[in-house]
């Protein structure tokens, strides 16, 4: 594969492997990420473990979200580094100029703020 001048050879082929549309985004995503943060040269996520509180970066990190009546439910983050990022994968299919994906994008934002806000402060 011929690449650009300023870039890689790794990067153009991780560019490659995941321009092309298919699958969902369940069965694409952390091995997508997996694979990026190896192209970037980071450490890999963790294997979450039962107890919350130790999962420090890992996929799927587990949320109790709090609702106005008192009682909660789960969410789960796609992936998480405590102390840098909450990070919800979307794929939605729409043109990325269109209305479509703007909204798509803004429902995955909101969803990433939920789960920030249901972090324990020690998280």
């Amino acid at each position: 594969m011929s690449h650009n001048a300023n870039t890689s050879p790794g990067i153009d082929d991780f560019i490659a492997r995941w321009s092309g549309g298919g699958g969902t985004e369940k069965a694409n995503y952390q091995l997508f990420l997996t694979e990026l943060v190896a192209l970037l040269g980071l450490p890999t996520p963790d294997p979450a473990g039962d107890d919350t509180d130790l999962n420090a970066y890992v996929f799927e990190r587990r949320v109790d979200i709090a609702k106005p009546d008192g009682s909660s439910s789960r969410g789960f983050i796609d992936l998480y580094r405590r102390g840098c990022f909450v990070l919800e994968a979307k794929q939605s299919g729409k043109a990325l100029d269109s209305s479509g994906w703007d909204k798509a994008m803004l429902a995955a934002h909101n969803q990433a703020d939920q789960y920030v806000r249901a972090l324990p402060q020690s998280a």
